[in-house]
């Protein structure tokens, strides 16, 4: 194990109270596997960026995490419009992508996008 992903995964640990019992995969996504979400998840990056020196560059939350809190219209909506269900879906962020932002030192969604297994 490389020194860049036994501090990762050692800071995901500490973050989420993860078991060290449990597996980290590079596939696990942030938000569904691991359950960082909403104001969880922006406190999170925030610590990422700031702990491994990774410039935010193109990162945007939006694009990987939900809002935190849920409203009863946008609920309906999504039972009922596949369109919005298509617009709610957020890209996958992988503990993979952490590691590889690491590497780059900044976050640029393409090229981690491109390397994510």
């Amino acid at each position: 194990m490389n020194t860049t992903h036994a501090r990762l995964e050692a800071f995901i640990r500490h973050a989420t109270g993860m078991s060290a019992n449990r597996p980290l995969k590079p596939t696990d996504r942030l938000e569904s596997d691991l359950d960082i979400t909403g104001d969880d998840a922006d406190d999170f990056m925030g610590a990422y960026f700031d702990q491994f020196s990774v410039e935010p560059g193109d990162f945007r939350f939006d694009r990987y995490f939900s809002e935190e809190g849920f409203n009863p219209f946008a609920i309906a909506l999504l039972l009922f419009s596949k369109k919005a269900r298509q617009r709610y879906e957020k890209e996958p962020l992988t503990v993979a992508m952490l590691e590889h932002a690491i590497e780059l030192g900044v976050w640029d969604s393409r090229k981690l996008a491109e390397r994510d297994p």
